[in-house]
């Protein structure tokens, strides 16, 4: 999938074009400190001023060097892909090494930045069952109504990956960190969602479905 930089990323990114090798390690530096949320405004000021511009400046450039390296993470964009396209940004050819070493070194952090900016799902984490059938009421001495009732449990902190067995009663609400679901049908629906499900997995195995979780991570 081919990479573009909009024209204001473009802008952001013009501060860095003529700076030293030092300031452009500096900057790959703060952008992974960025990644991991740790990046102290007044930093900011203090570049600013040795660089001689507003530190809306330097936070912008930035913000445009993670976006830069988000894309390229999240397109898997190679090594040298990067570093060309790095190039045709206007960077030197010592400045793309630079950059591109740093896209390889923050991997890693890149990986956890897209998790946490993308869309959280809760994860699977226990099913619970009970199968009821009414052979008879006050109006109908004899009949048969099967009832399968089920309850779902979802770990709502999946990102943090620590799902923990719960051990309450299957009828009483756990912590804020679980969400139960109770849910009730008959065996006739219960199929029909089983095959819908099976089908929706197929589907998922499928070459455009594992291109398109690619493209995702």
């Amino acid at each position: 999938m081919p990479l573009t930089i909009s024209d204001d990323h473009k802008d952001q990114l013009s501060l860095l074009l003529t700076q030293d090798i030092p300031v452009i390690h500096e900057f790959c530096r703060l952008a992974g400190l960025f990644l991991q949320q740790e990046v102290n405004p007044r930093v900011f000021s203090s570049a600013a001023n040795k660089l001689g511009v507003q530190p809306s400046q330097v936070e912008e450039a930035i913000q445009a060097l993670v976006f830069l390296l988000n894309q390229s993470a999240r397109t898997s964009v190679s090594q040298e892909e990067f570093k060309t396209l790095a190039v045709s940004l206007g960077f030197s050819t010592d400045a793309a090494d630079v950059l591109t070493n740093a896209y390889l070194e923050n991997d890693l952090q890149l990986k956890e930045y897209l998790k946490r900016m993308g869309v959280q799902v809760p994860l699977y984490q226990n099913l619970e069952w009970r199968f009821d059938i009414l052979v008879g009421s006050r109006a109908l001495h004899h009949i048969a109504e099967p009832l399968v009732t089920l309850q779902l449990s979802l770990d709502k902190a999946s990102s943090e990956g620590n799902c923990d067995t719960n051990s309450e009663s299957p009828m009483t609400k756990s912590d804020n960190r679980v969400e139960k679901l109770l849910l009730q049908t008959d065996p006739n629906n219960l199929l029909h969602m089983t095959a819908v499900l099976e089908e929706a997995l197929q589907e998922s195995r499928t070459h455009h479905s594992r291109r398109v979780h690619r493209h995702l991570k």
